[in-house]
């Protein structure tokens, strides 16, 4: 009798869920998952960012990281597995973003490149934007290396193209100060 109520229970179960669903996996906007592919799509979202915003004149370049991070960033959104990557790069976006707050040059046309458009800081703005960005990215790569598991190695890429932004920088810099 026990085991027929058991075996009827189940049943119920088995037909109450939608086609194609197991009780063990989660339901709703959320995928689970640490890929390649997913990671591959955050790191490809960041080197796209490093090859347009080096490209751009140097004022325009800080909002030009910040929407490059707040894509990578929504990249990964849909995947719990990469919370913390997603906060350390989240973490960039907003650093960016107060720079940009802080030091807009609203007398400079915003610049339209690709289909984007990019908002100028002023001259005098961008080395402390550039340390800034220097210490969220930092901090950043701190996160993502310190991770455990087996999401150490997708974060690992992740932190190679964060950390590669750096050189980047730093040769804007140098030419930025040969017209100062």
């Amino acid at each position: 009798m026990i085991l027929k109520s058991l075996s009827t229970g189940c049943l119920a179960v088995a037909l109450a869920l939608p086609a194609g669903a197991s009780p063990s996996v989660p339901q709703g906007s959320y995928t689970i998952a640490m890929s390649d592919s997913v990671t591959a799509k955050a790191v490809k979202v960041l080197t796209s960012g490093n090859g347009t915003c080096r490209q751009l004149p140097s004022a325009y370049q800080i909002d030009c990281y910040r929407q490059f991070y707040r894509r990578a960033a929504a990249e990964l959104s849909r995947y719990p597995d990469y919370k913390d990557g997603r906060k350390a790069l989240k973490m960039v976006e907003s650093t960016l973003n107060a720079a940009l707050k802080q030091y807009r040059d609203r007398s400079a046309a915003p610049l339209r490149s690709g289909g984007q458009t990019f908002k100028a800081i002023k001259p005098e703005g961008l080395s402390p934007a550039a340390e800034a960005f220097r210490r969220a990215r930092a901090d950043a790569v701190t996160i993502l290396l310190r991770s455990q598991g087996p999401i150490k190695v997708h974060y690992e890429r992740i932190a190679a193209v964060v950390d590669s932004a750096k050189v980047i920088i730093r040769s804007g810099l140098m030419t930025l100060r040969r017209f100062i």
